[in-house]
C-alpha cells in the first residue's frame, strides 16, 4: 500500500513475525508474535509516515528499497505523550525468502523527536529470530529487505511518525583500516568423533565431518577463489588426497501435512565430509585461503576408523564393463549388481496428471521420497533417478524463486532436502542416478525454462542464448563452482548411482562438436573431482537412435542413458517395446553394445504423453524382462510414477527381482532363439553353462490387447549345447513365482524346449544340474 505525507498508515496483520525474546518482548514467544506492517512503498524515501502502534503485537515498518551487502537504516521517529513507557525499536534485514535478522536500540523510546541510526552491515551484530542462524556476510549479501519494528508489553494504539526512513549503502564498521592487515582464522573448529585420547573415531565406511568458522568470511561462500576450506587426508598406506569442503545451512523441517517446511536452525559453516575405506590412522591437516593470498594450516588430531566397512558404492564392473557391481569402500571390484527401480525424478508429476489424469502428489519435498522409497523397497527395488531441478532439489536457479539466490549462490533448503533424500535412500538399499542438469535449462524449445534461467541475460546473467551454456567461458567457470559444490556435499554418500550430466541432453542447444567437447570437459572434472569414484553418464531422449556417438565412446562417460518410449506408426500399429530394447543393444551398425559400456533406459512407458493404458501397462509388465534379456545393465526406469504408486502396480518389480535374484549376467551375451509360433517374441542371455530366457505373445506385447492362451510352444536352443545333465526351469513372468522344474540328459546339439502353456508371457533358466557329470563346451 502507498503511504503519503502525513495520512495515516494502514495496517494489517501478518502472522509468525520474527520478534523473540532478545528484543526483549517479555512473555511473548516468538513463534506466537504477530506484526502489524506500515508499508511504505517502493519511493526512495519515506516522509512523515503515520504508523499506529497495535501493541503488544510488533508493529513493522519496511522502508523502500535496500540494497544488497552493508546497509545503513536511518529514520526520525516521533514518539507522542501516550506511548507506552517500555516502547522499544529495533531494525531488520530479511530476503526474500523472509529469514530474518535484527538488532535492537537499547533503552525505551520517550517521548519526543528522535534520530535513529542502524548499522546493519556484516560485520555487526545481528540475531536471527526465530531460529537463532549465524548473520554472516553471505546474508548481508542477500539482504534485500529492511525496516524498523517497534514494540511493547503494553496495549497501545499510539500514533507514532516516522520521518526520513532510508537503508543505503554502508562501509563495514569493523573492518581494518587500510594497510592493516587483517587476521585471518578458523574459528570453532569441531571434529566429529573425538575422545579421551586425543584422535577422533569412526568406524569404516561411515562419514565423518568437520565444521569451521572463518574469519573473515566470504561474502560469497559458494566461491573457492573467494574462500576454499580443503583437509588433506594422508592413509594408513601413505596414499594422500585432498578433500574440498563446502558451506552448509542447518536446516529444521517441519511436517505441516500438505508440504515440507524448512528454516534455518542455527549457525551456517564450512564443512568437510570423509568416509575412510578401510580401518586405520589417518592424518588431517586443513587448509584455508582467502582471495587475498591468506593461507591457514592447521594440522588436526588423528581419525581413527575402525572395522571393516558395511559400505559399497555403485561401479562399472571391472572384470565385465557393460554391467555394474557393487565395491566395498577402496575395494577394486564388487559383487554383481542389477539395479531395479523406478524413475521419481520430482515429487510429483504435472504431465502425469494432465496425461494420465493421476492425482498430484502434495510437494511434500523428501517426506515424499521417504514414503516413496518404503513401497519401492518393499517391491525389490533398489535403484531410482531423481533430477536436481528448479522444481525439485536444483541448487541455483533464478532469484525471485522461493529458496533461491540466483546465479553463483545455492539454495541451502534444496540442498539440506538432498541430504536427506540420499541419507532416506541409503537406509532402503535404493541408490539414485542423480540429474545434474535437465534439458529445459538450455532449450528454447524442449520444456523451455531458458527464460528463467538465472544466467539468460535477459535476467541479468553473462550470457544470451542457450548454447552458449556448453562454451561460454563465464557460464563453465559457474559449471565448475556448482560441480566443486555438489561434490563436496555429496560424493561421499554410497547412495549415489552416478552423475548423469544432462537428462535428454539432444533436446538442448547442444549439438555435434559443441556437445561433444562440453561433455569431454565436464566428464573429465566430474572423475577429477570425485575421490569416490560415482561413475558419470549423460542422457538422450527418444531412444537408442538419437545417442552421439561422439559422446558415447569419450572414456569419461562411464554408462550410457536412453529413453525407450513407442508410438504407433500411420496404420495405427505400436511398435513392440521388446524390440526398441534389444535393438537398442545389438541392432546391426547401431546398436549400443558396441560401446562395451553399462546401457540404462531411465525413461519409458508407451509414449512421452499421453498414450492408451493398456499400452502403458504392457510395456510396464515386459520392459524388465526384455532388458534382462537384450543386455541391458539395469531395468529400465518408467517415468510415470504416480500411476505406478497411485494404482499400487509394484507387482512387476517383486517378479524380476524374484527371478534375477543370485544370477550374475557378467561374461555372457544376447541371442535370439528360434521359436514356435510364429508370434513369439524369444530372446535369452547366455553365459558359460547358464541361460535366461523370456518369451512373449507379440500381439499382446504391441497394445496389451487379450489374445488368450498359447499352448505348445516350442523354443529351441540353436548351435551345440554340450551333453550332460540339465536343470530347466519355467518362471510366471507376471508373479514371479517358479512354475515348474524337470532336470533331464541331453546327449549334446540343438535343443528343443516344449514351454507349457501360458498366457501374454513366459521366463526360463537353463543350467547345468548339480548332479551334472561335467561334460564341457557349448551352450550352455
Amino acid at each position: 500500500m502507498m503511504a503519503s505525507t502525513s495520512a495515516a498508515a494502514e495496517c494489517s496483520v501478518a502472522s509468525s513475525a520474527p520478534i523473540g525474546r532478545r528484543s526483549r518482548l517479555s512473555g511473548f514467544a516468538a513463534a506466537a508474535a504477530a506484526a502489524a506492517v506500515a508499508w511504505l512503498g517502493p519511493g526512495a524515501v519515506a516522509q512523515a509516515v503515520e504508523v499506529r502502534l497495535c501493541a503488544p503485537l510488533a508493529t513493522v515498518v519496511a522502508a523502500p528499497a535496500a540494497p544488497a551487502g552493508d546497509k545503513l537504516l536511518t529514520a526520525d521517529v516521533a514518539v507522542p505523550r501516550d506511548a507506552p513507557a517500555d516502547l522499544g525499536v529495533g531494525a531488520y534485514v530479511c530476503d526474500r525468502d523472509g529469514h530474518w535478522f535484527q538488532r535492537i536500540l537499547p533503552g525505551a523510546l520517550a517521548p519526543g523527536r528522535h534520530r535513529v541510526e542502524f548499522p546493519l552491515g556484516a560485520d555487526e551484530l545481528l540475531t536471527s529470530e526465530p531460529n537463532r542462524a549465524l548473520w554472516l556476510p553471505d546474508e548481508s549479501q542477500v539482504s534485500l529487505r529492511a525496516g524498523l519494528f517497534f514494540y511493547s508489553a503494553s496495549s497501545s494504539r499510539a500514533t507514532l511518525a516516522v520521518d526520513d526512513l532510508r537503508v543505503v549503502a554502508d562501509q563495514p564498521r569493523g573492518g581494518a583500516a587500510p594497510n592493516v592487515a587483517i587476521a585471518h582464522r578458523l574459528l570453532e573448529t569441531a571434529l566429529d568423533g573425538m575422545s579421551g585420547d586425543g584422535a577422533a573415531h569412526i568406524a569404516s565406511g561411515e562419514r565423518w565431518c568437520l565444521r569451521a568458522q572463518p574469519q573473515p568470511f566470504p561474502a560469497n561462500p559458494y566461491d573457492a577463489s573467494e574462500f576454499s576450506l580443503d583437509l588433506v587426508v594422508t592413509g594408513p598406506d601413505g596414499a594422500q588426497r585432498r578433500i574440498a569442503g563446502f558451506f552448509q545451512q542447518p536446516m529444521a523441517e517441519r511436517d505441516r501435512g500438505d508440504r515440507e517446511v524448512l528454516a534455518p536452525s542455527g549457525a551456517g559453516s564450512f564443512m568437510v565430509r570423509f568416509r575412510p575405506a578401510r580401518a586405520g590412522h589417518y592424518a588431517l591437516r586443513l587448509e584455508a585461503r582467502w582471495r587475498d593470498g591468506a593461507v591457514v594450516a592447521q594440522a588436526l588430531p588423528d581419525l581413527v576408523a575402525d572395522g571393516v566397512s558395511r559400505q559399497a558404492y555403485a561401479a562399472v564392473d571391472a572384470a565385465d564393463p557393460r554391467f555394474f557391481s557393487l565395491r566395498s569402500s577402496g575395494a577394486a571390484d564388487g559383487a554383481f549388481w542389477w539395479p531395479v527401480g523406478l524413475n521419481l525424478h520430482s515429487p510429483y508429476d504435472l504431465r502425469s496428471r494432465d496425461a494420465l489424469g493421476t492425482r498430484l502428489t502434495p510437494d511434500r519435498g523428501s517426506l515424499v521420497y521417504d514414503a516413496m522409497f518404503d513401497r519401492l523397497a518393499a517391491a525389490g527395488g533398489d535403484a531410482c533417478e531423481i533430477w536436481m531441478s528448479s522444481w525439485n532439489v536444483g541448487l541455483e536457479w533464478r532469484s525471485d524463486w522461493p529458496g533461491f539466490q540466483g546465479m553463483g549462490r545455492y539454495n541451502q533448503g534444496n540442498a539440506w532436502k538432498l541430504d536427506a533424500i540420499l541419507d532416506h535412500a541409503l537406509a532402503r538399499g535404493i541408490r539414485v542416478n542423480l540429474v545434474i542438469n535437465n534439458h529445459g535449462q538450455a532449450s528454447a524449445n524442449a520444456d523451455r525454462e531458458w527464460k528463467d534461467n538465472p544466467w539468460n541475460s535477459a535476467l541479468g546473467g553473462p550470457i544470451d542464448h542457450p548454447i552458449d551454456m556448453f562454451a561460454d567461458p563465464a557460464a563453465l567457470a559457474g559449471q565448475e563452482r556448482l560441480r566443486r559444490y555438489i561434490i563436496a556435499r555429496y560424493a561421499d554418500h554410497p547412495a549415489i548411482l552416478g552423475w548423469k550430466l544432462w537428462s535428454e541432453v539432444d533436446l538442448t542447444a547442444a549439438r555435434g562438436e559443441v556437445a561433444w567437447r562440453w561433455h569431454e570437459q565436464a566428464a573429465a572434472r566430474w572423475h577429477a573431482l570425485d575421490g569416490y569414484r560415482h561413475p558419470v553418464t549423460t542422457h538422450w531422449a527418444g531412444d537408442f537412435r538419437r545417442v552421439n556417438p561422439a559422446v558415447a565412446v569419450l572414456p569419461g562417460i562411464d554408462y550410457l542413458c536412453i529413453d525407450a518410449y513407442r508410438h504407433a506408426n500411420a496404420n495405427g500399429a505400436w511398435r513392440l517395446l521388446a524390440d526398441i530394447l534389444s535393438d537398442s543393444t545389438v541392432y546391426p551398425g547401431r546398436g549400443l553394445a558396441m560401446y562395451g559400456k553399462p546401457i540404462l533406459t531411465t525413461e519409458f512407458g508407451a509414449g512421452s504423453g499421453a498414450s492408451p493404458e493398456p499400452c502403458r501397462l504392457v510395456d510396464h509388465l515386459t520392459g524388465a524382462w526384455a532388458a534382462l534379456v537384450s543386455g541391458h545393465a539395469g531395468a529400465p526406469m518408467l517415468w510415470w510414477f504416480e500411476w505406478v504408486d497411485q494404482g499400487e502396480r509394484w507387482q512387476p518389480f517383486i517378479a524380476i527381482r524374484s527371478f534375477i535374484g543370485g544370477e550374475d549376467l557378467r561374461g555372457g551375451r544376447s541371442a535370439a532363439l528360434d521359436a514356435t509360433p510364429d508370434d513369439l517374441w524369444a530372446r535369452c542371455w547366455v553365459r558359460q553353462g547358464r541361460l535366461l530366457g523370456y518369451l512373449l505373445d507379440r500381439r499382446w506385447g504391441a497394445d496389451g490387447s487379450a489374445h488368450g492362451e498359447i499352448a505348445g510352444a516350442t523354443v529351441t536352443i540353436g548351435g551345440q549345447v554340450g551333453a550332460g545333465s540339465l536343470r530347466l526351469e519355467w518362471w510366471n513372468a507376471d508373479s514371479g513365482e517358479l512354475m515348474s522344474t524337470r532336470e533331464f540328459y541331453h546327449p549334446g546339439g540343438a535343443l528343443a524346449l516344449s514351454a507349457p502353456t501360458f498366457a501374454r508371457h513366459i521366463a526360463f533358466k537353463l543350467g547345468r544340474a548339480e548332479s551334472n557329470d561335467g561334460a564341457a563346451g557349448g551352450t550352455p
